[in-house]
């Protein structure tokens, strides 16, 4: 049972996201393709040594060097005891009686609030880092409904490596179509994708833009706007017809992006955010989560390379990345 050890933390964007009505408990079902990127957080973990620490003060140290402002004031503000990663040890803990103390330290290159998962990737990390560290004998079900219960989606980001993880950290999936709360998660086969993510520095918080999505719908409901646009859903069937089709012909939507173009002043944002990626050569440009993080896909590596050098005097956050190739360490 190793004492430390270190795990990356890839973000995703949402390729396709269809978001169903509010739920009883207050959720909303989702079913949207989820990619996972090679833009990732870094976390070291280990176990505090020296006498009465074994049911010690669990640390968590956030380094946000990485990411320009205003992303690293964001986090750098975050109390220890309000991170994911700090939740994740703990319920883990609850879960299976391990009482060591736990110092994590998460190096951010993932902007927080930004549609990208960096938060809930983080979390997932905690977790496997924890049933290494621990030597703990949990099923991997009660992993997954932990994951759940930390957050939508760190299911996805859990299942990148899942139980393969305590023995070779080798993805299992590079993308999912995932559904309910984002508890099911169904691998599902991505093409390689050469992405440049572009966030305008403007907030997007998940409640916000849900509540922001009710009451747009409400709204055209009660016939003051007409009706709402048609958008399109997939069955995990239908996916691997749509994905073996080039980019450019790709039809997925996102249900947030139509809310966020008719709000202002959001709407200018981004509208020029999506047009400045298209404008740079992108064969499909869409939103990612509740946003604000918007991308754009490449034909190759070079093209996204150029591309965000284009972008990056325009927009305080611009990466190319690539999606992780299933298999990949």
């Amino acid at each position: 049972m190793p004492g430390r050890i270190t795990i990356d933390a890839p973000c995703k964007i949402n390729l396709y996201l269809w978001v169903g009505e509010c739920r009883a408990d207050g959720f909303h079902d989702i079913e949207s393709l989820f990619a996972a990127l090679s833009l990732r957080d870094t976390l070291d973990f280990e176990l505090v040594r020296g006498a009465g620490n074994a049911a010690g003060r669990d640390e968590v140290y956030v380094e946000t060097t990485e990411l320009p402002p205003p992303f690293d004031r964001a986090l750098a503000a975050l109390p220890p005891e309000k991170n994911l990663v700090y939740h994740a040890i703990k319920l883990f803990k609850r879960e299976t009686g391990f009482d060591r103390a736990v110092r994590a330290r998460v190096y951010k290159r993932i902007p927080a609030a930004a549609g990208l998962g960096g938060a809930s990737s983080d979390a997932a990390a905690a977790l496997l880092a924890m049933k290494t560290l621990s030597g703990a004998e949990i099923f991997p079900q009660r992993l997954r409904d932990i994951a759940a219960e930390l957050g939508s989606d760190v299911p996805f980001f859990a299942g990148l490596t899942g139980e393969a993880f305590v023995r070779d950290p080798v993805f299992q999936y590079s993308a999912a179509f995932v559904r309910g709360r984002g508890e099911l998660v169904e691998a599902a086969a991505a093409p390689p994708l050469n992405i440049v993510i572009v966030n305008p520095g403007i907030e997007s918080g998940t409640k916000e833009a849900f509540d922001r999505l009710d009451a747009y719908r409400l709204r055209y409901r009660s016939g003051v706007d007409g009706s709402i646009p048609p958008q399109k859903t997939y069955s995990s069937k239908d996916l691997p017809a749509e994905l073996a089709k080039s980019p450019s012909e790709w039809r997925f939507t996102n249900d947030f992006l139509p809310v966020f173009l008719e709000t202002e002043p959001v709407n200018h944002v981004y509208t020029a955010v999506l047009r400045d990626i298209e404008r740079c050569g992108a064969l499909f440009c869409g939103l990612s989560g509740s946003g604000a993080s918007c991308f754009g896909v490449f034909t190759d590596s070079h093209s996204a390379a150029d591309a965000a050098t284009r972008l990056a005097p325009l927009w305080p956050f611009v990466r190319a990345t690539a999606s992780v190739v299933s298999g990949s360490a």
